[in-house]
């Protein structure tokens, strides 16, 4: 079986024009998930799935296998967990072996390495009832307990509605959010994910067992905006993600 690396990288972006394409220190976003693809010692293949051409000649020069996305796939809103399975399913239509494991990544970093990647896989090699692994960080501070939203009043208020006044951090349950690091679930788990019947919160996708590999906060970030770019610029500089 073969482990491959699926980068997804649309075109067109809303938020920040060519964002996978903008250079940092070097290498273009899409780059570095491209060389973190490349330094993992589990993966055999390296597949993009775009429908940008820009996208597909970065891609090349990584020698990097295109899958050409269709339009109604390259959409504002689609769904990613769609484009995934399409993608994954082209993969394996251009392979002569079967797939083992999909390891996911976006193509709007710069975080990830190619041992955040390996981690994942070693998680999943020994734990034959897991479907997936994802790269979280706890977050205490932006807990749901401290979320709001703003009424039709224009006036805040809590936005589960909990009638709570503790605000010691440490006595609430913990809580985790996806770091934008690797996703990797076996294939199979994949094809048979549905969506609103498995994965955790929205990664419907990632089937039922999903092991969580805890990052430290900031080790994953993806770009939307220019001060995300200057983060990661920031990131990259510095030696943060040895912390």
């Amino acid at each position: 079986m073969k482990n491959i690396v699926l980068i997804t990288a649309k075109g067109s972006n809303s938020t920040l024009k060519n964002k996978n394409l903008i250079e940092i220190e070097g290498k273009t976003f899409l780059g570095w998930q491209l060389t973190a693809a490349r330094e993992a010692k589990y993966i055999d293949d390296i597949f993009v799935s775009t429908e940008c051409p820009m996208i597909k000649e970065e891609a090349i020069k990584y020698s990097a296998k295109i899958i050409d996305r269709p339009q109604d796939l390259a959409q504002a809103m689609t769904n990613h967990g769609d484009a995934i399975l399409h993608g994954a399913k082209k993969a394996q239509e251009m392979l002569d072996e079967e797939i083992g494991i999909v390891t996911i990544l976006l193509g709007n970093t710069a975080y990830n390495r190619g041992e955040d990647i390996d981690k994942t896989i070693e998680i999943l090699n020994n734990n034959k009832e897991a479907d997936s692994c994802m790269t979280v960080w706890q977050a205490q501070d932006d807990h749901p307990y401290r979320a709001m939203t703003i009424n039709t009043d224009g006036y805040l208020e809590g936005f589960l509605k909990l009638n709570t006044t503790d605000t010691n951090r440490q006595s609430y349950p913990e809580v985790y959010f996806y770091d934008q690091g690797p996703w990797s679930v076996r294939y199979t788990s994949l094809m048979n994910s549905k969506r609103g019947e498995t994965g955790p919160a929205c990664w419907w996708w990632m089937g039922n067992n999903c092991v969580p590999l805890v990052r430290n906060w900031v080790t994953g970030k993806d770009v939307h905006t220019q001060l995300d770019v200057e983060m990661t610029k920031g990131w990259l500089k510095g030696e943060l993600w040895k912390i």
